[in-house]
C-alpha cells in the first residue's frame, strides 16, 4: 500500500454525515496525506472490516443504532487496540469528550464544527500520535539493535511464564547467554563489527528457540533465554547445546571470518529456587562456573547446583560483613615507607588497607579484596581510602613532618566510575593537599580495557600535577607500549621478578629490560616485596632507584608509621624486619 494513502474506517450510519467527511477527506487534493474512505453504517458491520487489517484509523459516531455511546467506543478499542480512533459526536459535551479519550480515543470532534484542515489535522495527528506510541512502547520493551526483548520485558515476561509454569506444574528454564572475548572483537575490528556480531547472535538464537520462549540482550554481550513447557532439565540441554553448535559457526565480520563461542549457566524453575530474583542469581552463577570450567573449550554449558549455590550464600555473607565493616569503621589504613636506594631517603608512604575484624583479627586485603571488588563496595571503600590518605599526609605536614608523596592503589572498578577524577580532586581539595604528594597506583591491564578513556583520564590527572605508576609491573604482562601511551611516572617492578637466584634468570633480565626504557623516558623504577638482602642486591643490579617491602620496613599503623618518618629521614636494611 502506497504509504502516503491512509485507510480510514467510518462508522456512521447517518447518509448526510458520511457524505459530509467524504467530501471533507476528498478534497485538497494536492496534500502530502491522502485518505481512502470505507464505510460502514453499523457497529456489527465494522468488526469484519477490522479483522481484514490495513485499516490506519477509526472515524467514530457515537450515535449508532447498535450502539450504545461510550459503550460503542469501549467495543471499537478493544477490538482494534494499534488503531487510532476520532470520535464524531452531534453534541459539544466537554464531560464526553474527556471520558472518551480516557477510554481510548485520540480525538473528539464535533460533527458541526467540523472543517476540512480540523478533520484532515485530527486524523493526520491521530495517526503520527499513536505510530509515536507504537514506536516509544517499542523502545521500552525491545533492544534497538539486535530486536530481542530488553531487561523490561525479560523481567516481565519471566515473572509471567513463572506463573504459568506454577500452574501447569511445568518446568521453565533461565539461560544466561556471555559471549567469550567479545571485547577482543571490538578492539581487534572496531564496535561497528561488535555490533554485526551482536546482530548475527541474536538471529541465531531466535532460530534454535521456539516462539513460545524469549531470548533478551541485557547489555553489551549478556543474553538471556527463558525456555517454556518443558519436561524436564535434559530438554534445556538439547537447546543449550543447539545453541553452542549455532554460535560455534563462523561469523563474517567486515570480510573476515570470526569464530566466536559462548558460556551457558542454566538454571530451573522449580528444581533450583522458586523465586525470580534467585533464579537469575542462580543461571548467572552457573554462567560464570561454565566460562571459568570451560576454558579452552569451545563454548560450554553448565547446570546450576547446590554447591554453586552454597558458594553463592558464602559470598553474600562475606558481602554483607564487609558492608557492615565499612558502616562500623572497621577498616583502617597501614603505610609501608618507598626508599630511595642510593640514600636511604624515605621518599614516600604506600597507604595500603586493612581489616580489622572483631573475630579474627587484622586481616590484609588478600582475604577480602576480590570480595570487594565483586560487590562494588570497592568504589566507595576505594573513595575512603583516598580521603584518608590525603587526610593523613595533611596531618603529617601540620605535625612538621616531611612533605611525603602518599601512594594510593586504584581498583579497575574505581577507576571505572563516573566521576573518578572529580572524587580524586575533591579528596585534594577537602585536606588542602598539594596534587604533588599524590600518586595513583594502577595496574597495568585495567589501563588496557579501555585505553582511550584510560589516556584521557590519565592525563587530567597528570596535567594536575598527580604523579601516576603501574603497580605490579610484570606480574602478568609486560607491554613497553604502556610506557608511552600513559603519562606514567613509575614503575614498581614486582615481587615475583626480583625473588630469582641468578641476574640471568628470564624474568630478571625482563626487569633489567623494563628499568632500562622506563629511564629513556624519564620513568622511574621502584622494587616491591624486597625481602631480604639478596634481593635487595637484585634490585640493584637491575637498576631500580627506590625498593619497598620487610627489609626496609613492614606496612605500619598510623601512630607507628608517624613515629617512623619523625626519627628516620633515612632508612636501611635491617635483616631482623
Amino acid at each position: 500500500m502506497n504509504q502516503n494513502i491512509a485507510k480510514v474506517l467510518l462508522i456512521e450510519d447517518n447518509p448526510g454525515d458520511a457524505k459530509l467527511v467524504e467530501v471533507l477527506l476528498e478534497a485538497n487534493n494536492d496534500s502530502n496525506k491522502h485518505f481512502e474512505l470505507i464505510r460502514v453504517g453499523l457497529l456489527s458491520e465494522a468488526f469484519p472490516v477490522l479483522e481484514q487489517g490495513g485499516i490506519s484509523a477509526i472515524l467514530l459516531d457515537l450515535g449508532l443504532p447498535d450502539g450504545n455511546g461510550l459503550e460503542s467506543l469501549t467495543r471499537i478499542y478493544t477490538a482494534a487496540l494499534t488503531i487510532p480512533i476520532v470520535v464524531l459526536s452531534a453534541e459539544e459535551d466537554e464531560l464526553l469528550a474527556i471520558q472518551s479519550v480516557q477510554l481510548g480515543a485520540q480525538d473528539f470532534l464535533v460533527k458541526s464544527g467540523i472543517s476540512e484542515l480540523v478533520l484532515r489535522r485530527s486524523l493526520y495527528y491521530a495517526i503520527e500520535r499513536k505510530n509515536l506510541l507504537e514506536q516509544l512502547q517499542y523502545l521500552a520493551h525491545y533492544d534497538v539493535m539486535t530486536g530481542l526483548a530488553n531487561r523490561k520485558l525479560f523481567y516481565d515476561r519471566l515473572k509471567q511464564d513463572i506463573v504459568s509454569a506454577r500452574r501447569s506444574k511445568k518446568s521453565l528454564a533461565l539461560i544466561f547467554l556471555d559471549l567469550n572475548d567479545f571485547k577482543l572483537v571490538n578492539d581487534s575490528l572496531g564496535h561497528h563489527s561488535g555490533d554485526d556480531l551482536l546482530k548475527e547472535t541474536a538471529k541465531r538464537l531466535l532460530n534454535c528457540i521456539r516462539t513460545t520462549d524469549c531470548a533478551a540482550r541485557m547489555g553489551g554481550d549478556e543474553f538471556t533465554i527463558i525456555l517454556n513447557n518443558l519436561n524436564n532439565a535434559e530438554d534445556a540441554a538439547l537447546i543449550a547445546d543447539k545453541i553452542l553448535q549455532a554460535l560455534a559457526e563462523p561469523f563474517i565480520l567486515s570480510t573476515q571470518q570470526t569464530t566466536m563461542y559462548a558460556s551457558l549457566g542454566i538454571s530451573i524453575y522449580p528444581n533450583d529456587c522458586d523465586d525470580i530474583e534467585t533464579l537469575i542469581g542462580a543461571a548467572d552463577t552457573a554462567m560464570y562456573q561454565a566460562k571459568e570450567s570451560g576454558r579452552g573449550k569451545k563454548g560450554n554449558f553448565c547446570f546450576f547446583s547446590t554447591a554453586m549455590g552454597e558458594k553463592v550464600k558464602r559470598d553474600t555473607d562475606k558481602i554483607q560483613q564487609l558492608s557492615a565493616a565499612f558502616n562500623r569503621d572497621e577498616f583502617e589504613l597501614f603505610y609501608q615507607p618507598a626508599v630511595d636506594i642510593r640514600s636511604g631517603m624515605i621518599v614516600g608512604m604506600e597507604a595500603l588497607l586493612r581489616w580489622r575484624h572483631p573475630e579474627q583479627g587484622l586481616l590484609t586485603p588478600a582475604s577480602f579484596m576480590a570480595d570487594l571488588e565483586n560487590s562494588g563496595l570497592i568504589v566507595s571503600v576505594g573513595n575512603w581510602v583516598l580521603h584518608q590518605a590525603c587526610a593523613q599526609s595533611k596531618s603529617w605536614q601540620q605535625q612538621g613532618l616531611a612533605a611525603l608523596m602518599i601512594s594510593v592503589n586504584i581498583s579497575a572498578r574505581q577507576f571505572r566510575q563516573s566521576g573518578f577524577v572529580d572524587s580524586v580532586i575533591k579528596a585534594l581539595q577537602t585536606n588542602c593537599v598539594s596534587p604533588s604528594l599524590l600518586e595513583l597506583e594502577f595496574h597495568e591491564a585495567t589501563l588496557w580495557e579501555d585505553d582511550v578513556y584510560s589516556v584521557q583520564v590519565l592525563n587530567r590527572l597528570a596535567q594536575m600535577g598527580i604523579k601516576l605508576s603501574l603497580d605490579n609491573y610484570g606480574n602478568d604482562m609486560i607491554s613497553f607500549k604502556s610506557l608511552t601511551k600513559f603519562p606514567i611516572h613509575a614503575i614498581k617492578i614486582d615481587q615475583s621478578l626480583i625473588q630469582q637466584d641468578s641476574v640471568h634468570s628470564s624474568e630478571t633480565i625482563i626487569a633489567k629490560a623494563a628499568i632500562e626504557i622506563a629511564r629513556i623516558f624519564h620513568i622511574k623504577g621502584l622494587a616491591t616485596g624486597v625481602e631480604n638482602e639478596k634481593q635487595l642486591a637484585m634490585v640493584r643490579h637491575i637498576a631500580c632507584d627506590d625498593a619497598q617491602g620487610y627489609l626496609y620496613s613492614r606496612p605500619l599503623p598510623v601512630d607507628e608509621a608517624s613515629e617512623l618518618i619523625a626519627r628516620y629521614a633515612a632508612l636501611h636494611p635491617q635483616s631482623d624486619k
